[in-house]
């Protein structure tokens, strides 16, 4: 793939699975053995794994959009700075919702 294919494969992961919510297209865009190695983690995050994890935010920032500040790629290497914003309506991580908005920035996500 061109570095601008692989541009569009992480806007399209974050606008289908992430501001969407589909994560049935992680299915597509996700190698059936994609691994993400997180801190605190001791095994790494699966594709089942990361469907669960964007469930998990969208149900606790309903209105959850990510949005691209910067994308840079090289060869087959694409690494992106994003603004998250949500408000807060469901629990997440042990925290009640708040009703507040929640913006953070030069997040990277994957």
């Amino acid at each position: 793939m061109s570095t601008e294919e692989n541009k569009a494969l992480v806007r399209r992961y974050l606008e289908e699975a992430w501001n969407k919510g589909n994560v049935g297209i992680l299915d597509e865009l996700m190698a059936p053995n994609y691994a993400r190695y997180m801190s605190g983690q001791a095994s790494p995050l699966n594709r089942e794994g990361q469907k669960q994890r964007i469930t998990a935010f969208r149900k606790a920032l309903p209105d959850l959009q990510l949005t691209i500040d910067d994308l840079v790629a090289e060869g087959d290497k694409v690494v992106f700075s994003i603004t998250v914003r949500g408000t807060h309506q469901g629990t997440f991580m042990g925290v009640s919702p708040t009703g507040k908005p929640v913006t953070v920035t030069d997040a990277r996500a994957n």
